[in-house]
């Protein structure tokens, strides 16, 4: 009985294929009757008056993110920024391949960590159609949005450690070491699906460019930018891959012909990567994320310096205004347009983010129900006298489930984050641990969800349509990566509980 409500949503949106905030709605309903039918679940007055606060605050911080974030994409769209970025990675003196590898772990971490909700699918999926055929691009194109945990500036983490009331630097640290393992496998899965002459150079160039990302990932989080994680280590990978393209320019110039490539290209595999395209991105570019990251790095120095964060507290929750990203999103919108907000923007980052919101709300009410009426409890007494090694491998399928029902990393943790926490060994201090296991498996898992597969299509458009591609096919080929992807999270959690001496 207790799990019912979970499988309702579970069923509703993969078996009947409603939409996402649909099923959390019917899923809160079902936890409502459940509470009103079954003694067992009885839920206290205080704890209903507590918990629609704290729901209240955690849907205020993802709106504070998710509406600016939203709004300032269609402005970046209008002034061209996400086209002129395309027309640069496409012109990068790079072969195929390696310019694959630069995309899925530098283009797209940096561009969905600023804007979030798939946005830079409306960079990469171009780009990687012109890299390679459409079946193949738009798996690409999958791999490329596994950032989750850091997309929208660490929105699921920051709702993560809230839930959880674990620091969202040390939430930020943990989930990078969880997730460590997993940039370096979808990297060099994407270089590879190119079918390049040289598969072993390849890999070790592609896990190199995963590795870097991990590992900007776990430094930024040590140092307590959680929050513009995934901007920077997007940066930090991006900036050797121009390093290198710098170093190869170098290399060809002084080859007689100034070409490595038979046919001229500049590329030695014939991959037709130019070799005199701009190696610096796009002024526009530079400087609408310029602004972005200069408006929090302002916001961090002003609440260094002793400014009031401005903090709202209800029910366990928080939201401290200064610390969010939505002003350095909205006020870097406004720059772009000169201070004039644009009506028709505004109204179509409420309609792409409406949903969105519905859907979070309804799984923040349904975690809420469940937590607070002692279903989690039934659910986490039921796993919790498995062997600690069976409960290190049903975490991080939990978090993976969360975030493919949801089809969102926050989602996913408001779903799933109350139960992980039941199942952390008592006094082995590992519940940070299970939220970054449930928060980095959550954000994994979203890249193969229906909702994210229908977006890649839709951008793709008649290409897809006119190679066959299907909703089946890429769901299909995201099982097949999302098990991978869940033996290397099983193999950390198992590697965090023989540490911890629980097992």
């Amino acid at each position: 009985m207790a799990v019912s409500p979970l499988v309702m949503v579970l069923g509703m949106i993969t078996g009947l294929r409603r939409p996402a905030h649909v099923a959390a709605a019917v899923g809160a309903v079902a936890a409502a009757l459940l509470i009103w039918w079954v003694p067992d679940f009885a839920l206290p007055g205080d704890a209903l008056t507590a918990g629609a606060g704290g729901a209240g605050l955690l849907v205020l911080n993802a709106a504070a993110v998710m509406l600016p974030g939203v709004y300032l994409s269609q402005v970046l769209t209008r002034h061209g920024v996400h086209r002129s970025l395309q027309e640069w990675v496409r012109g990068l003196p790079l072969p195929g391949p390696a310019k694959i590898a630069l995309v899925v772990a530098g283009i797209a971490p940096t561009v969905e960590s600023l804007t979030g909700f798939g946005v830079s699918l409306l960079v990469t999926v171009p780009v990687l159609l012109a890299l390679a055929p459409p079946a193949t691009a738009l798996r690409q194109a999958m791999l490329g949005m596994n950032i989750m945990p850091w997309g929208t500036l660490g929105l699921a983490t920051v709702i993560g450690a809230a839930l959880t009331g674990t620091g969202t630097a040390e939430l930020g640290t943990a989930t990078a070491i969880t997730s460590s393992l997993v940039f370096p496998l979808v990297t060099v899965w994407a270089a590879l699906l190119a079918r390049p002459r040289h598969r072993f150079r390849t890999a070790v160039v592609a896990g190199a460019a995963g590795g870097a990302l991990s590992l900007g990932l776990l430094a930024l989080g040590r140092a307590g930018m959680v929050q513009p994680a995934g901007v920077l280590a997007g940066l930090l990978v991006t900036t050797a891959g121009l390093l290198l393209c710098a170093a190869r320019r170098r290399r060809l110039a002084v080859r007689p012909g100034g070409s490595g490539a038979p046919d001229g290209s500049g590329a030695p595999d014939g991959s037709g990567a130019p070799d005199g395209g701009p190696l610096l991105p796009p002024g526009t570019v530079l400087r609408a994320y310029g602004m972005v990251l200069g408006g929090i790095a302002v916001l961090r120095t002003a609440t260094a310096a002793g400014v009031a964060p401005l903090e709202l507290h209800a029910g366990g929750a928080s939201f401290a205004v200064l610390s969010s990203p939505g002003l350095p999103l909205l006020a870097a919108a406004l720059l772009l347009d000169r201070g004039r907000p644009s009506g028709a923007d505004a109204r179509a980052a409420l309609a792409r983010a409406g949903r969105p919101l519905l859907a979070l709300t309804g799984f923040v009410v349904l975690g809420c129900l469940m937590a607070d009426s002692g279903m989690i409890g039934e659910l986490g007494a039921a796993v919790t006298g498995a062997p600690p090694a069976a409960i290190a491998l049903v975490v991080p399928a939990l978090g993976m489930l969360g975030g493919f029902v949801t089809g969102s990393n926050v989602g996913g943790n408001a779903l799933m984050l109350p139960l992980q926490e039941r199942l952390a060994p008592d006094g082995a201090g590992l519940e940070a641990w299970f939220a970054a296991l449930q928060n980095s498996a959550a954000g994994h898992a979203v890249f193969t969800s229906l909702p994210m597969i229908m977006l890649i299509l839709a951008v793709a458009g008649d290409r897809a349509k006119s190679a066959g591609v299907t909703e089946q096919g890429l769901l299909r080929f995201g099982l097949g990566v999302a098990a991978a992807v869940y033996g290397a999270l099983a193999v950390t959690a198992v590697m965090v509980m023989a540490w911890s001496g629980a097992l």
